[in-house]
């Protein structure tokens, strides 16, 4: 046994040297390592299988993909149309939907955490979406094509019927209640007024709303933005505005000596309402713009929702020419004026133009002081304003238009100092105010400005995805860490449409 032992060890003894004398050294170390590297490519395998299985995320329509500090988003399928709704739900989870066009139309809508990087159908819809909305914590409200029907569903698919039909409907800001002038669905043929609560799946009637159609839904009951109270008015009686309380009523009818009160504006924090207050002696003073008319006002009124008191502002020689606009900070307001003799020219002598001031309120002392000069042209018979406010943001920065320039571009001043910033970045859709800076979303890219009015361009579209990009829809998170971009190409480009999910530089 010992000798056929030794015999083994001799021969194996043997062929290490003969293969020492074939083989170079190259041969040697990939023998050598021949066990570890199929360990190695195996290990390598199963990380790629498990990458896979992590873009797929379990979904066939959608595919994720990851480049550099980007996160892609894209359609598995050719035939898609566009998304309706690109919203952040929170600082990390985004929700959006796609619409897949087969015998069955059928829409999904989607929540992608970029924590967890990670896609999940949430709402599976059959038919059209004409809009839909996030609804409290988990849920959306939607409508197949804006009258006929108004649903709620919740994160687990169920759906409720809101309403059988509606003229028009206004969800809350924190998504707890919806506004319907239609058809409940709980009962009868008869239109209503009501409030639901999506919460408690409850209707309570609320027909000292006015019922109007849709062009006027927007007078009828406007949400305040802590969603605490609802702002009324009824066309054809402009002397009385009603705030209601959304869980019990009306609060207060505001009627002041029979004068026209319109323009109901809730400040930032929704704690007050400014409105416009026309005198009975300025009674024939009306501009007819495009959409509304500006019934010019004498007076501005301020309504404490805590007090239920209102403070009155006297214009004195002056007129309001614009609706009033709320600072950040809710003590201040802007609003532009004419001198009443001005206003007068303007309706009775054909005059055409007038001048104007653009000046700045605060509510507490009542103290005004004119900032801008500004004017009013009537050439084409409705008011065309040269200052346009946009946003009165902290540190008394004021954003606005000025027709006397180019229409795509934006001018940023600081309230005291005379310096006006002017840049062009294209028809603004959106702005937004983080720490000491003002973000600014247009039509050709993403613009940032600081508190010494400085604007820098932080992404410029064309020049990101190329010439033939057909628009571009961007949504900040609310950390302003992160920026997500929906990308449309034109439909005669080879280029896909996708969504980009990117970190703020």
């Amino acid at each position: 046994m010992k000798d056929k032992k030794m015999l083994f060890i001799f021969s194996f003894i043997t062929i290490v040297l003969i293969l020492s004398l074939t083989l170079d050294i190259k041969d040697i170390e990939k023998l050598s390592g021949l066990f570890s590297s199929e360990k190695e490519m195996s290990e390598v395998e199963s990380q790629s299988k498990k990458e896979e299985k992590q873009s797929a995320q379990g979904d066939e329509n959608i595919h994720i993909k990851k480049n550099g500090n980007s996160i892609y988003l894209k359609a598995n399928l050719d035939t898609i149309n566009p998304i309706t709704s690109l919203s952040w739900l929170d600082k990390n989870t985004l929700r959006f939907n796609y619409t897949f066009e087969d015998e069955n139309i059928e829409n999904i809508i989607y929540d992608y955490s970029t924590k967890e990087e990670k896609i999940e159908a949430k709402f599976n819809i059959k038919g059209i979406i004409w809009e839909w909305a996030k609804a409290n914590k988990d849920g959306i409200i939607y409508s197949n094509d804006g009258f006929n029907g108004l649903f709620y569903m919740d994160n687990k698919e169920k759906e409720t019927k809101i309403s059988k039909n509606q003229e028009w409907y206004s969800i809350s800001p924190d998504g707890k209640k919806v506004i319907v002038n239609g058809v409940p669905n709980d009962k009868g043929d008869r239109n209503e007024r009501f409030i639901y609560d999506l919460e408690k799946n409850k209707y309570e009637l609320a027909n000292y709303i006015p019922d109007i159609d849709y062009v006027y839904s927007y007078i009828a009951a406007t949400w305040s933005p802590d969603s605490t109270h609802i702002v009324s008015q009824e066309p054809g009686n402009n002397s009385r505005i009603n705030i209601i309380d959304a869980n019990k009523g009306i609060e207060k009818k505001i009627n002041i000596d029979n004068n026209i009160l319109t323009l109901p504006t809730w400040s930032e924090d929704g704690k007050k309402l400014t409105f416009l207050i026309q005198s009975n002696e300025y009674k024939d003073y009306v501009i007819n713009d495009l959409e509304i008319q500006y019934f010019l006002s004498d007076k501005i009124g301020i309504y404490d929702v805590k007090t239920k008191k209102i403070k009155i502002i006297d214009l004195k020689d002056k007129l309001t020419t614009s609706r009033v606009h709320w600072s950040r900070d809710n003590e201040k307001i802007i609003v532009e004026t004419t001198k009443a003799e001005n206003a007068q020219k303007l309706l009775e002598d054909d005059w055409t133009q007038i001048k104007a001031k653009i000046e700045y309120i605060n509510i507490k002392t009542k103290k005004r002081k004119e900032v801008l000069d500004s004017g009013i042209d009537m050439t084409d018979d409705y008011p065309v304003h040269q200052i346009t406010p946009i946003k009165l943001f902290s540190n008394n920065i004021l954003l606005f238009m000025d027709s006397n320039k180019d229409i795509r571009s934006i001018n940023i001043t600081k309230i005291d100092k005379k310096d006006i910033i002017s840049k062009e970045i294209g028809y603004l859709y959106s702005y937004s105010e983080y720490k000491d800076s003002i973000y600014m979303i247009s039509d050709e890219g993403i613009y940032i400005s600081d508190d010494n009015l400085k604007i820098k361009e932080l992404i410029n579209f064309q020049e990101e995805y190329g010439e033939n990009t057909l628009n571009v829809d961007a949504k900040i998170s609310p950390d302003y860490k992160k920026i997500v971009l929906y990308v449309q190409y034109d439909i005669d480009s080879d280029d896909k449409t996708f969504i980009e999910i990117k970190k703020i530089k």
